[in-house]
């Protein structure tokens, strides 16, 4: 039971602590006073404190960062501190980070990048600092939860949230902050696996992921009427429903009827995608005559009966006969 008071103290230190005044103060040896005329000069053997060690961006970075921690603005804070580390070499600016994502509440980050200040062997960096350092991770780590993460294929690259956090399977530095976390795996010619995880307490999550292999192609759905042709790609393929696999990429479906309108359409085709396509034909109008048809029949018949008026009660006229066609006999009236 010992182990638990001095976690609480650890915790209450870490939750109720501002950032070290050793560096956000810019106290040239660490011991929490900020400069001022009166300080000294650090001797040779004293580190620099870093608005004098930096120079250029990363300078102007650490400047603002400490403006904006100053004021609240931990995010802010934390993306010029980080960006002056990219640009220098000095390990403190992790230590920054890693009190702005205390901040944060962003505890795991907070361990990651605290840990990168201590790996850093840096001889600006004194004992009683290392000393802090290390409660800050011990306080840190009873608010989070280390993940283990595994897979069935080697080189699977894991992500919380969208943070890479390495190749499976991953180290025991890998943390979560307590909440829901969204675990992915990636790998190349293979499907992303995911899994949503709960981290309630600082017990181990582990997550082992079974990545299956890509394979390019897909499966659809067609439904159509009972009687209807479904043909994709110029082949028959069943009548009314037909379901199977596909290469990815655009295929021509087609369906048809006797007596209805074919459907014709691009559908494509998405790895490891289903999809389904519902297709309703529509009915062509009633076999008939045409319409130009039938004005011109009419006409014809029009023509016809005149003739034949004319033939009938016309006047007595003499017989003639065609030239050069057999003789026909004239009908008249008697």
């Amino acid at each position: 039971m010992a182990g638990i008071p001095r976690a609480v103290a650890l915790v209450s230190l870490l939750l109720g602590s501002s950032a070290p005044r050793a560096v956000l103060a810019q106290a040239p040896n660490g011991t929490g006073e900020a400069p001022s005329a009166a300080v000294a000069l650090p001797t040779p053997s004293e580190p620099r404190p870093l608005a004098e060690s930096l120079e250029g961006e990363a300078k102007r970075d650490y400047e603002l960062g400490r403006l904006l921690y100053a004021n609240g603005d931990y995010g802010g804070a934390l993306a010029r501190f980080e960006n002056a580390r990219k640009l220098s070499d000095d390990a403190r600016l992790s230590w920054n980070a890693a009190v702005c994502h205390k901040g944060l509440h962003h505890y795991a980050k907070a361990i990651a990048a605290m840990r990168d200040y201590l790996a850093s062997n840096s001889r600006v960096i004194s004992a009683a600092e290392r000393l802090s350092a290390r409660n800050f991770l011990a306080a840190a780590e009873l608010l989070t939860a280390r993940l283990e993460a595994s897979s069935n294929v080697s080189g699977a690259r894991v992500y919380a949230d969208g943070d890479d956090l390495g190749n499976a399977p991953l180290g025991s530095s890998a943390r979560l902050d307590w909440g829901d976390h969204q675990i992915v795996f990636k790998k190349e010619g293979y499907l992303d696996y995911q899994q949503t995880v709960s981290v309630k307490s600082s017990a181990d999550i582990r997550v082992v992921a079974v990545l299956r292999p890509l394979v390019h192609e897909g499966r659809i759905v067609v439904r159509a009427g009972s009687g209807d042709l479904i043909v994709i790609d110029g082949q028959p393929r069943a009548w009314g429903t037909w379901e199977g696999v596909l290469p990815s990429g655009s295929h021509a479906l087609q369906v048809t009827a006797s007596g209805f309108r074919a459907q014709r359409r691009w559908i494509v085709v998405a790895d490891a995608q289903m999809r389904g396509f519902d297709i309703t034909l529509e009915r062509m109008p009633s076999a008939a005559v045409p319409a130009w048809l039938w004005l011109t029949g009419s006409a014809i018949v029009t023509a016809g009966v005149a003739t034949v008026g004319y033939l009938v009660f016309r006047p007595d006229a003499p017989d003639r006969s065609i030239s050069g066609s057999i003789a026909t006999t004239q009908l008249r009236h008697r």
